[in-house]
């Protein structure tokens, strides 16, 4: 994923460092920055009944009322995003991915929709389609 969607994410600071962490259908990744974390993003396993207003819902620094993208499948504020990752054919029919951005401070709501947008299609790219959507 190019690093020039992230950047606009992310405060000014002398250091960034990664939390990665991963639990039973989640991925998750914190960025720190001059020790403090600032973005979180993460990759979740959810029913295939799954709409973007109930990840919206249950996320933080997004709000189901919030700007809509992508066909309705794509939410973002200026503090947080979700989004749908479009696995390919091969992926469960019982489930769906969705992605979740979130950061510590407002942002160009133009810069967070960008970065969802290019997250949701590098995700669908990789392995996270199938070892989420897995059974």
């Amino acid at each position: 994923m190019a690093r020039t969607l992230l950047e606009p994410l992310l405060p000014a600071g002398e250091q960034i460092g990664t939390r990665p962490t991963s639990t039973v259908g989640v991925k998750r990744c914190r960025l720190v920055v001059d020790g403090k974390v600032v973005f979180s993003s993460s990759l979740e396993k959810r029913d295939a009944n799954t709409t973007a207003d109930d990840v919206a819902s249950s996320a933080h620094g997004v709000d189901p009322t919030d700007s809509r993208a992508e066909e309705g499948h794509v939410i973002y504020s200026t503090t947080g995003a979700v989004g749908l990752v479009r696995c390919p054919d091969s992926a469960s029919a019982l489930s769906t991915v969705w992605a979740t951005v979130r950061t510590s401070h407002a942002v160009k709501a133009a810069a967070m929709r960008a970065f969802i947008e290019g997250y949701v299609s590098a995700a669908a790219k990789s392995d996270a389609c199938r070892t989420l959507s897995g059974p």
